[in-house]
């Protein structure tokens, strides 16, 4: 069993211990010109924390995750969004739509998408000018750092 896959064991419990992100996170995506509206294409989504944030915010999202666990997780989480999608399946392997995102969003969870397909994909999945936002939490003595980075297609 690959390591990624460990996640799923005990979805409930990884929901509570997981620590939320902070608010500030989405404030800085829509501040980088996310509007609502805005189709979101999330990667991992895992329980769905991040997912709910996102979907609050306005924003069309289809979150794609490993596993079928965190996915039934997800989807009682985001029961009260219409415009929220939970995809259970293999980021590398799942078809990208016809119609291309204007964001790729991956919360901790773009370092655990093969590196030869991750950046690649992510880039064929976005509309020109369409934003890829990666987030990294590291966890440090006495707190949680949460670091959010923004890149724009340029092709």
């Amino acid at each position: 069993m690959k390591v990624r896959a460990t996640f799923d064991e005990d979805a409930v419990r990884y929901d509570r211990a997981r620590p939320r992100y902070p608010a500030q996170m989405f404030d800085d995506l829509a501040a980088g010109g996310v509007v609502p509206g805005a189709g979101v294409l999330e990667i991992g989504c895992g329980t769905g924390q991040a997912t709910v944030s996102l979907a609050e915010r306005g924003y069309r999202v289809v979150a794609v995750e490993l596993g079928a666990e965190l996915a039934a997780v997800a989807r009682r989480s985001l029961a009260r969004f219409d415009a929220v999608e939970v995809v259970t399946g293999a980021f590398e392997a799942w078809p990208l739509p016809g119609e291309p995102f204007d964001v790729v969003f991956a919360a901790t969870a773009f370092h655990w998408i093969d590196p030869a397909v991750r950046v690649s994909k992510s880039a064929d999945a976005l509309r020109p000018g369409g934003l890829l936002a990666t987030v990294a939490t590291h966890h440090i003595a006495g707190g949680t750092w949460t670091e959010l980075r923004i890149r724009q297609r340029v092709r």
